[in-house]
């Protein structure tokens, strides 16, 4: 991959895994509105950024490693989602008690609690998103995105695989059990795949590139000062009736709240994409280590903030100022670190019990 897109995307990561964060807090009400009401309906927009960097870099791995078949590409994939999720469950269902214990009304409705045995192998399939209805795994809210991700991987690994008859019944089960919900941010994921197969042929001066970069920037500052956004967000539930009225089956939008925002920001993201890979302003040194050190607790610090944030409500901290959000925001940083040294940072541990759970080659 391209060394200086490679390290900018991780730098996306980062500050996409921080908008997410500061998003829930104010949704939650755990910060004052000083931070900016704004970061609320930012960090939707944020994991629009993630699925185009998870297309892309699934594509460049697929690629790279497309002699070791479907078998390995299953164990790396699962190894990636399991070694995040598997722990971060089960770190929510007991955060949560304790937090049940000491304030049960964040909590409500609590449907899922009396019933983990049905709910965390539900979860671990990643089905809560397919027709079953949309649920995530007690209070880890952001969890829907793994449940769109863990199909977009699955279909992506049979149509790059498979041959013949097996490529299209396959592939074609996997799309039939995704649902419409995935269905409708599977191009945003899929933009990823098809600018990897791109972005290198592309030829441009350092000097477009830098414009390509800043472009989106002022384009998205543009497209929430003048409304844009929000006439597209109204334009989607107006999409959304339209197919509950005219579908055989019925519609529920899901965690897929607004869909023509999300395309729009995911061509925002894509022509920056292309301007950091041609912009030969590479991030190097410290501040490059520092990049890639912090990319990798990325996916956990995704996952587990909205359960410590819910837990914070639990303790009565709402409304925090600057000071007590700050020491929240360290606490998350180190819950994070400590439970990568079981989780994100092991997976090639998850890689190796999986592999042998695998049938054999051949």
């Amino acid at each position: 991959m391209n060394p200086v897109l490679s390290i900018w995307l991780d730098a996306c990561r980062i500050l996409a895994a921080f908008a997410v964060f500061l998003g829930h807090a104010v949704g939650l009400g755990v910060v004052s509105p000083w931070i900016g009401i704004q970061w609320h309906r930012s960090a939707d927009d944020a994991v629009t950024a993630f699925f185009i960097i998870s297309g892309f870099v699934i594509a460049h791995t697929t690629q790279q490693r497309a002699d070791r078949g479907l078998r390995s590409y299953v164990v790396a994939r699962a190894s990636r989602l399991y070694s995040v999720a598997l722990p971060a469950i089960l770190f929510a269902f007991v955060v949560d008690h304790i937090g049940m214990w000491i304030d049960p009304s964040p909590y409500v409705p609590g449907w899922q609690y009396p019933r983990p045995w049905l709910y965390i192998p539900l979860h671990l399939a990643f089905m809560g998103e397919t027709w079953l209805g949309a649920s995530q795994p007690f209070t880890m809210a952001p969890y829907w995105s793994l449940s769109y991700e863990a199909w977009y991987y699955a279909f992506f690994g049979l149509v790059f695989f498979l041959r013949g008859w097996s490529r299209w019944v396959f592939a074609g089960a996997a799309f039939l059990i995704m649902g419409p919900r995935i269905w409708l941010l599977m191009p945003v994921w899929l933009l990823g795949v098809w600018l990897h197969g791109r972005i290198d042929a592309w030829r441009m001066s350092a000097g477009v590139a830098r414009l390509l970069m800043i472009a989106p920037v002022l384009g998205y500052a543009a497209f929430l000062v003048f409304g844009w956004q929000k006439a597209l967000d109204l334009a989607s539930k107006e999409l959304y009736g339209v197919f509950s009225q005219t579908l055989p089956f019925p519609f529920s939008s899901g965690s897929t709240v607004h869909v023509l925002s999300d395309y729009a920001m995911a061509l925002m993201f894509a022509v920056f994409l292309v301007g950091c890979a041609h912009s030969q302003l590479q991030i190097s040194g410290k501040l490059a280590a520092w990049v890639r050190r912090l990319a990798a607790y990325t996916f956990t610090f995704y996952l587990l903030h909205f359960t410590l944030f819910v837990f914070c409500m639990a303790l009565g901290w709402r409304h925090v100022g600057a000071w007590h959000f700050a020491a929240i925001t360290f606490a998350v940083f180190a819950i994070t670190w400590a439970h990568a040294q079981i989780g994100e940072l092991r997976r090639v541990s998850y890689a190796r019990v999986i592999d042998r759970i695998l049938p054999a080659k051949g």
